[in-house]
This record gives C-alpha cells, sequence and structure tokens, in this order.
C-alpha cells in the first residue's frame, strides 16, 4: 500500500515537473536563469521516474539500473541551486571553482555506474522485505553526503546574508529560495535517519524545490534580471516615487558602486535627479543622464534614470570634421584643466594663436576647395612641429591654437618653426607663398582662460597688423614703380 501511494505521488510529481517545462519553453520567460530552472526540473522529473520505476520493478538488477539514473538528475542539483543563487545576486566564481563543485558529482555518477564492480559508494545492496533497495554506505557516500550538506548551507547563508538588504517584494524571492536549498536538505536528514521506513524521499524533496523555484518565475518574477539589461553599457536606474532604489543594472553599480551596497534599497537616491548629474564623468568615460517616468500595472511608478556613455561621441564633437584637430569646444575646458595642474605644479603652460595671413582674399581668388587645402597642409604641419609639446586646436575658421606645455620662448621658437615650414609649400594653384601670423602668451597664475587667450591674440593680431602694412607697403612701391 505504501508503495503504491508514494508512487502516486511521484508520478503526480512527474506530471507537474513535465507540465511547467513545457510553460517555460512555451512561454519563453525573460529570465536571465531560465536555463537553470529548466534543468532543476529536469533533474527533478529524472529522479523521480527513475525511483518509481524503482519501486515498481520487482527485478533486484532493474532497482539497481534505476538508482544508477536516477543518480543522474539527483547528483547535479545542488550543483545547480549555488549556481543559481550566486547569479542571482550577482556574484561570481572562477571557472576554476566552478569544476572543483561539479568534480565530486561526475565521481558520484562514475562509482555509482560501476558499483557492481567496487565498493567506494555502496559497500553492499540489497532487498527489504518490503521489496525496497536497501543500501550499505561506502566511504564515498559519506563524502557526499558531507558534499550536499556544505552545499546547501552555502546557499542558506547566501541568501540570509543578502536577505537584510532587500525590499518587500526580493523578499518573497529570497524566501522561496531560502525553502528551495531547506527542502531537500531537510528531506535527506529524514531519509538517513530512517524515519520515511526506506523510502528515500530526497527526491520529492528535490521535486518540491524545483516547483517552488518556478512558482517563483510566474508569480514574483524571480530571476527576472534580462541578460540585455545586465550586459547594457548604459546604466539603468530604476526609482520609485520616493527616490528609493527598485532595480539598478551592472553598469550602473560599476558607475556608482553605493548602488550595489546591502542597504540600498533603504538610501534616498534623489541627489541622482539634481542638475550636477546630468553628466557624469567616470576617469576617461562621460555619461549623459536622462530622467523618464515609468509605471507598472501593479500600481508602481517613479523615475528611470539612463546614463548613456557618449565618451566616443563626445570625442567626435570636439574634434573638427576637416582636419581632425580638436575644435573650439574642446579649447577651453582642456585650457582651463592645463591651468589649473600648471597652477598646483608650478610649471610653465602657453598659449599661441595662428592666423593664415589675406585668406579671405585666397578663398575670393583661387575658391574654397582651394582653401581648404590650405588650412589642410597648416593643420598637418602644427601637428606635426608642434604636437610633441602640447596640442594643437582649429580654433575657427583660418584661425589655429596650441596649448603648449613649456615657456613663452620654447613656443615662440616652435611656432616659427612651424611657420617656416609653412611658408615654404608650394600649392600649384598659386604663384606667391602662403604664410600666417602668430602670437604667444606664458600663463602667469592671475588670469583666467579668456584673459590669457586674449592676450596671446592681440599679440598675433598686431603681427598681422604689420604683416598688411608690409604687404601694403610693397604692393604701393610696385605700383609706383619706385
Amino acid at each position: 500500500m505504501a508503495v503504491t501511494v508514494i508512487s502516486v505521488i511521484l508520478l503526480i510529481g512527474c506530471v507537474l515537473n513535465g507540465a511547467v517545462v513545457l510553460v517555460i519553453l512555451i512561454k519563453q520567460q525573460d529570465t536571465a536563469l531560465r536555463e537553470f530552472a529548466v534543468l532543476g526540473l529536469f533533474c527533478s522529473l529524472l529522479c523521480l521516474l527513475s525511483y518509481n520505476t524503482g519501486l515498481t520493478t520487482p527485478d533486484f538488477y532493474a532497482k539497481i539500473t534505476a538508482l544508477k539514473f536516477e543518480y543522474l538528475g539527483k547528483v547535479f542539483v545542488n550543483p545547480l541551486l549555488l549556481l543559481m543563487v550566486l547569479r542571482f545576486y550577482e556574484s561570481r566564481i572562477s571557472p576554476l571553482i566552478q569544476g572543483l563543485i561539479f568534480s565530486i558529482p561526475v565521481t558520484v555518477l562514475v562509482l555509482v555506474f560501476t558499483c557492481e564492480q567496487n565498493r567506494l559508494y555502496y559497500s553492499g545492496l540489497s532487498l527489504s522485505e518490503e521489496g525496497l533497495l536497501q543500501i550499505q554506505p561506502g566511504p564515498f557516500y559519506y563524502v557526499f553526503m558531507c558534499y550536499n550538506t556544505i552545499l546547501s548551507l552555502t546557499c542558506l547563508g547566501f541568501c540570509l546574508y543578502h536577505r537584510a538588504g532587500l525590499r518587500k517584494r526580493e523578499k518573497q524571492n529570497n524566501s522561496i529560495l531560502l525553502a528551495a536549498c531547506l527542502i531537500p536538505f531537510l528531506s535527506l536528514l529524514i531519509y538517513l535517519a530512517g524515519l520515511s521506513h526506506g523510502f528515500d524521499i530526497s527526491n520529492i524533496g528535490i521535486m518540491l524545490s524545483a516547483l517552488l523555484i518556478s512558482y517563483s518565475i510566474f508569480r514574483y518574477g524571480l530571476l527576472n534580471k534580462e541578460e540585455m539589461l545586465q550586459s547594457m553599457t548604459t546604466g539603468l536606474i530604476f526609482l520609485d516615487n520616493d527616490n528609493h532604489l527598485i532595480y539598478a543594472n551592472r553598469a550602473a553599480k560599476q558607475m556608482i558602486p553605493l548602488l550595489g551596497s546591502r542597504n540600498s534599497y533603504t538610501i534616498d537616491f534623489g541627489q541622482l535627479c539634481e542638475p550636477e548629474f546630468a553628466a557624469v564623468e567616470i576617469g576617461e568615460t562621460s555619461y549623459q543622464r536622462k530622467i523618464t517616468d515609468w509605471s507598472s500595472g501593479e500600481g508602481q511608478h517613479g523615475k528611470l534614470l539612463t546614463f548613456e556613455d557618449i565618451t566616443e561621441i563626445r570625442a567626435r564633437l570636439n574634434l573638427d570634421a576637416m582636419t581632425g584637430l580638436l575644435n573650439h569646444a574642446a579649447f577651453y575646458p582642456m585650457l582651463d584643466e592645463l591651468m589649473d595642474k600648471s597652477k598646483q605644479t608650478h610649471s610653465p603652460l602657453t598659449v599661441s594663436i595662428a592666423d593664415i595671413d589675406s585668406f579671405k582674399n585666397i578663398n575670393d581668388t583661387y575658391g574654397h576647395a582651394s582653401g581648404d587645402r590650405i588650412l589642410i597642409t597648416l593643420s598637418d604641419i602644427l601637428q606635426e612641429t608642434c604636437g610633441s609639446l602640447g596640442d594643437v586646436f582649429r580654433y575657427g575658421g583660418e584661425e589655429f591654437a596650441v596649448i603648449f606645455q613649456c615657456d613663452l620662448k620654447t613656443a615662440e621658437h616652435t611656432m616659427q618653426s612651424a611657420l617656416e615650414k609653412f611658408s615654404s609649400e608650394k600649392f600649384e594653384f598659386m604663384t606667391h607663398q602662403v604664410t600666417f601670423s602668430y602670437g604667444s602668451a606664458q600663463y602667469d597664475r592671475s588670469e583666467n582662460s579668456v584673459m590669457l587667450f586674449d592676450r596671446a591674440d592681440r599679440i598675433m593680431y598686431s603681427r598681422k597688423k604689420a604683416f598688411h602694412e608690409r604687404e601694403y607697403a610693397e604692393a604701393e612701391k610696385t605700383r609706383t614703380g619706385s
């Protein structure tokens, strides 16, 4: 009678397991760990079917064969549960440790499938008067029991450790994980203590654990942390109406480590919505924040903060499309930064401004395409000549700027070298050489960036004025023939 009752329970469990597997596969739940749920249910199904076969068949050797296939599912339940718990709480372990975790189950499988040839796992197998398979444990049987105990306690400890920092909804999932860890462990203890009258109810415990996890997938969204969200480079932060954290993906936690702390769900993150967080610089990476409202079908609502990596976009916006040099938008932020550095380290800093002489006449006479060729040539020469001492910018139009991290004398000498190279360039569409005027000013640690630029700019224009006066005088001399 008892065998019949247990057999019915096992068959009901098989139907439930199979139905849940089908529902998960058909509905394709958006869960990052759906494969763990399916594998756990498959292991449970294999245990139930094999154990039921072992109970109902009268043949002794058929019972041993059923026992072997039962272990195919049983040995992997706890390792899968541990990996699922670790992954749920976004903890990682090395492939080496994962290999060690699975080494004992694999060893157990080998010993069980060769139990007729060795006595390491089962020192003896026999039939009781009720027709139940009786086992006499071998030394590795106790090793495997200790292994399962350690894994179960590790899962329990991990869930309890994270419980304090969880909100109500997350605690429901946490409670299910705790139960899923405890039930197989307790059912195994009951069986080993001889309280189940020879029936291995640990298989029923495995079934209940797998069904609990499956229930949580559908009811509470257990494991509902999509891989797509976790792998995104955009930081995602969901806040409720009180600015408390609901969810943050991996990128957001890397940007703001406080989001990953144990008490993160009790912290007011309203400051992240303030204007000073509209743009965030972390190392060499730039993020732009956007805020949108969100709501759920359960009546929850709040704000979604997205922090998008705009490093590459920003870099492109700071580059002049034609010459490839840094542009006007990048000039003052970099100059301010280098001025602060110069003030702290007492290192020299000089700004030089260069402007192509009579460039409007060149464009009007030879066309803008020819003017572009001249601009590109000058940008290449400035980068080649000055790039090792500072940063070169196309400030605007035909005007260029260089921020030298050296003194005035070195900067002026370098700019003169660049002028000599540029003026020696031959353009086939022109009959005369092209030159530029330049001016330089060294930072005196008492002025701001605009004042420093203006001082260099005035020197450049004074030299340009002298150039045009010479040019006019030479033209007059040629016209009058004197």
